[in-house]
């Protein structure tokens, strides 16, 4: 289905993404020509999965008029707006279980194609953290990986900014749609990406506004995206620790930094200690000589993702020829 007839979907009101992915299910290569194709469509994933809701034809002409009008305005700004069958659309983020059934980006769209790294931590970080992210962020990019986190605060941006400072490539993922920043301190850091080749990334079209349910959701795509997620800091609860849960279902590289003796306890250290105690990191960063650790356990989750690529590709070319008897 092309982006703009999940996007009519998606634009319905009371069509959620699980009605979408039903949709897909049954009918991939669908494309409506009018809003009563997309109420059609939807009485057809009714009578098959049930408890679908079925717009009326008010309904159906707006999420119709909505989505031809992002559409233009995204052209217009020059956004891509990608589904799951673009070749343009990351790998490692359509093997996850809940990928974005479409993806806004703004910038280089090959960036986030490239081996990637997550570095997240606390919008509230010590000064060491700052310090640290951002060399981290250096480091991982003059090795060549891009540099993903979420534009906020604090971690986020130290680690943008350090990756930018070596020239290399950063992408943000962003928790609304691509015509604002948040927050919008972060507009020249956003331009600075951008000018320097990186990319703007969201599932949220054009328009959404901030949500904090959004934040939640966005950080799957981080780790998604990434072969690895680096927790430079982060307290015991948090937005952090979201993206870690993510992780784990995503069978990525957990990586967390080991802070110095005297920053122990630090409120903001207490989320560190914790994973590093109970054995869920994968690797424990100590010093910069840990990177090639790292970079081996990466290189791992490469070569599974590509395995699993090699093994969805052969079953679909199974069911096709099954198909064609």
């Amino acid at each position: 289905m092309e982006p703009i007839s999940i996007l009519a979907l998606e634009e319905t009101p009371r069509v959620g993404s699980k009605t979408i992915e039903k949709v897909l299910s049954i009918a991939p290569a669908f494309e409506p020509s009018s809003p009563s194709d997309l109420i059609e469509i939807l009485k057809k994933t009714n009578a098959t999965f049930k408890r679908v809701s079925v717009p009326d034809t008010q309904d159906a002409t707006i999420g119709w008029n909505k989505a031809h009008a992002i559409w233009k305005l995204s052209q217009q700004h020059s956004i891509q707006i990608i589904s799951r069958d673009s070749p343009h659309y990351p790998e490692s983020l359509s093997q996850i279980s809940d990928p974005p059934a479409l993806l806004h980006v703004l910038g280089n769209i090959d960036a986030i194609n490239r081996d990637c790294i997550a570095i997240v931590g606390t919008r509230e970080p010590t000064e060491y953290g700052i310090t640290t992210a951002k060399k981290l962020g250096a480091l991982f990019a003059e090795r060549g990986y891009v540099v993903v986190s979420g534009l906020a605060d604090g971690i986020d941006a130290a680690a943008h900014q350090g990756a930018l400072e070596v020239n290399g490539l950063t992408v943000a993922v962003l928790a609304h749609g691509l015509d604002t920043v948040y927050p919008d301190k972060n507009k020249e850091l956003a331009d600075a990406i951008l000018k320097n080749n990186g990319a703007l990334v969201s599932e949220y079209p054009w328009g959404t506004k901030v949500n904090r349910s959004y934040f939640v959701a966005r950080d799957r795509i981080q780790s998604g995206l990434s072969l690895g997620v680096f927790v430079v800091e982060t307290d015991i609860k948090g937005g952090t620790m979201h993206t870690v849960k993510s992780f784990k279902e995503h069978k990525r590289v957990l990586i967390v930094l080991k802070h110095p003796p005297y920053l122990i306890g630090h409120p903001k250290t207490r989320g560190n200690a914790q994973l590093i105690s109970e054995k869920r990191a994968d690797r424990v960063f100590e010093t910069d000589a840990d990177i090639d650790l790292v970079i081996i356990e990466m290189n791992r989750v490469r070569k599974e993702l590509l395995l699993h690529q090699d093994k969805k590709k052969n079953n679909r070319t199974n069911s096709i020829q099954m198909t064609l008897g």
